[in-house]
C-alpha cells in the first residue's frame, strides 16, 4: 500500500514540476519576445557562462572565426561569473575546438567586470540564472543581455555546461553554439547591409 502511495506521490511531484516549468518557460519566452532587438551596429559581443573555461570560450572563438571570414569589424571576448584569470579552456573544449578548425591553445580565463559589460553591444548568456545575475549586477545592460539559444530555435532553451561531461557531450554542446552562432551572424549581416 505504501509502495502505490509514494508512485502515487513521485507521479504527483512529477506533474508539479511539468506545471511550474511550463509557466516559467512561458514567461521565459515573453521575456524574449518583449525584449529589444539587438543594437546596430554591433561592434562588440561579450560571452559568458559560469567559467569561461567550456562554453563561452568555444563560442567565443567561433564568432570570431565567422566575423572574420564574413568581413564583419565586430570585436568578441569572453569571460566568466565564478572564474579567476589565467586557467585554459577545458582540454575537451580545445578537441572539440581543434575538431572545427578553432585554435583553444592560448585561452585564458577572464572574471566579468563592469568594463567588459559596458564596452558590449551584446551580452550572450548559456543560462537563465546567468542572465538573472549579470541583471542584477548590471541592470543597465539589460537591453543587451541575450539567451544564446534564442537565436536559432526562438526557445527558453539553455546551452547546458558540459565540463563534468564526456567528449559527446561537448560536442553537443558546441553543435548548439555554433548553430547559434551562425543564426546571429546572418542577423549582424543582413542588419550591415542598407535595406531602407
Amino acid at each position: 500500500m505504501s509502495h502505490v502511495g509514494s508512485a502515487s506521490a513521485r507521479t504527483l511531484a512529477r506533474s508539479m514540476k511539468h506545471a511550474v516549468n511550463g509557466v516559467l518557460n512561458h514567461w521565459r519566452y515573453q521575456v524574449l519576445v518583449n525584449q529589444q532587438v539587438f543594437p546596430k551596429p554591433a561592434r562588440a559581443i561579450l560571452v559568458v557562462c559560469k567559467g569561461n573555461i567550456c562554453r563561452s570560450p568555444l563560442a567565443e572563438a567561433y564568432l570570431k572565426h565567422q566575423m572574420e571570414k564574413n568581413g564583419l569589424p565586430v570585436s568578441v571576448y569572453s569571460a566568466g561569473l565564478e572564474t579567476s584569470f589565467g586557467k585554459p579552456a577545458h582540454p575537451l573544449a580545445q578537441v572539440v575546438g581543434t575538431q572545427g578548425g578553432l585554435a583553444l591553445g592560448k585561452h585564458a580565463t577572464q572574471p566579468l567586470h563592469k568594463e567588459q559589460v559596458e564596452r558590449a553591444d551584446i551580452i550572450l548568456v548559456m543560462e537563465w540564472q546567468q542572465r538573472n545575475r549579470l541583471v542584477k549586477l548590471y541592470p543597465q545592460a539589460k537591453g543587451k543581455v541575450f539567451l544564446l539559444r534564442q537565436f536559432y530555435d526562438q526557445s527558453v532553451l539553455e546551452v547546458a555546461d558540459p565540463y563534468s561531461g564526456t567528449l559527446d557531450d561537448f560536442q553537443v554542446c558546441f553543435s548548439m553554439i555554433k548553430q547559434a552562432c551562425d543564426v546571429l551572424i546572418e542577423r549582424l549581416l543582413s542588419a550591415k547591409s542598407p535595406q531602407e
